[in-house]
């Protein structure tokens, strides 16, 4: 999965459609690229924190790969590295 432009809020639906995704797939882990993000903000930030909680409650793992940016930042900030492996 990769991601473009801005996550946030308005990202709701598609968010929910990833966390099913993850649910229901047959894959034991799930990546999202984030190099083409320029922008998340905290309802973003929740989201993953969802998607990675699906993630964990079927046994799978998620990783974020190459965020840049104001994005990078928030999620230094937030420490997600603590929680989501971010490569």
């Amino acid at each position: 999965m990769s991601f473009r432009g801005e996550f946030g809020f308005p990202d709701n639906p598609k968010a929910q459609e990833i966390i099913k995704e993850v649910k229901e797939g047959s894959s034991s882990s799930y990546s999202i690229d984030l190099s083409g993000l320029e922008t998340i903000d905290s309802a973003g930030l929740g989201m993953l924190l969802l998607i990675n909680d699906a993630a964990e409650d079927g046994g799978k793992s998620l990783e974020l790969r190459s965020p840049t940016g104001q994005v990078q930042k928030m999620l230094e900030i937030s420490r997600f590295s603590e929680i989501i492996s971010i490569k």
